[in-house]
């Protein structure tokens, strides 16, 4: 199929001038250097109270929710995505910007990794032989830089084949922390999961410049719009026009489009307006347990 010449220069035109954009280049770096001094002071108690992931994982601390994706035509559930968290023997529950920093320093993350795609494909397993057809079609796990830039071909067909697990169930997010070498670095890898059934989406679209070059350079399926994007379109005009040439490139390139963040009725509202299919989000549903996932998927 050929591509109508006009559009391809607008697409050419639309990454450069989104990978260029003050707004979306420095701006977004300093938030997430902010973000990152700000964990390191203040969210580092995990590691303060003589525990590490490492430990976590051993003696079987960690913990997964799910957050439903929903579609917004019907607000029918239609994925779900795995969201670690840490039952810590003296500070409780503990979100990940409390301990990611502190796993990243230690070398973690690529255990971390292997132990969220092991629970989450043996969770959709089970949810798929108990409920069937009202299971979610896919669940996103997370892949941190640390992984990418790892050989994590096998982690990711061994997850499959212990849980028992279709590969078209998994869908693996890929982090806007990594590079542009990183990403070119775990291509083929990629691509040989794509080819076995593995789903592939873009994470926190927008809120950097590396992988909106890099929507060439794979056959993902889907991307999800960072949250801050969402959070100021309702304010912001740029946020606004953003989420909206975000929305019509991907549809243009034939990708699902997921909205992050959705916290109220009036954001939804403008998501829809713009084309957005898919959202998550508190106002749509807070992370699960799973036997609560099971019990709002029957109720659907």
């Amino acid at each position: 199929m050929s591509v109508h010449v006009p559009m391809a220069l607008w697409f050419v035109s639309l990454v450069d001038s989104l990978a260029t954009l003050p707004y979306l280049s420095a701006l977004m770096r300093m938030v997430r250097r902010w973000r990152e001094r700000t964990v390191t002071r203040t969210h580092d108690a995990a590691h303060v109270a003589g525990r590490t992931v490492a430990q976590a994982v051993a003696d079987g601390e960690l913990r997964l929710l799910y957050q439903p994706i929903v579609r917004l035509a019907d607000r029918t559930v239609v994925a779900v995505e795995a969201l670690v968290r840490w039952q810590h023997p003296t500070l409780g529950l503990i979100a990940p910007d409390r301990f990611l920093p502190a796993a990243d320093r230690g070398g973690h993350l690529t255990l971390l990794d292997r132990w969220v795609l092991n629970r989450a494909c043996a969770d959709m397993a089970a949810l798929a032989e108990s409920l069937g057809h009202a299971a979610p079609a896919h669940v996103n796990v997370n892949l941190s830089p640390a992984t990418l830039a790892t050989d994590f071909t096998g982690m990711v067909t061994t997850a499959l084949h212990d849980a028992g697990l279709a590969a078209h169930r998994l869908r693996l997010e890929l982090c806007e922390g990594a590079d542009l070498k990183t990403l070119l670095h775990a291509g083929p890898r990629l691509e040989k999961l794509i080819r076995h059934g593995v789903g592939v989406a873009l994470d926190d679209m927008g809120a950097g410049s590396t992988d909106l070059r890099y929507l060439s350079r794979l056959a993902i399926q889907g991307i999800k719009i960072d949250r801050e994007f969402v959070a100021g379109m309702l304010h912001n005009p740029r946020d606004h026009a953003i989420v909206k040439m975000l929305t019509d490139m991907a549809h243009t390139l034939g990708l699902h489009v997921t909205a992050e963040g959705v916290e109220t009725r009036e954001q939804l509202a403008a998501l829809a307006r713009v084309g957005v299919s898919f959202a998550q989000g508190y106002h749509l549903a807070l992370p699960l347990t799973l036997p609560a996932l099971s019990g709002v998927l029957l109720a659907q």
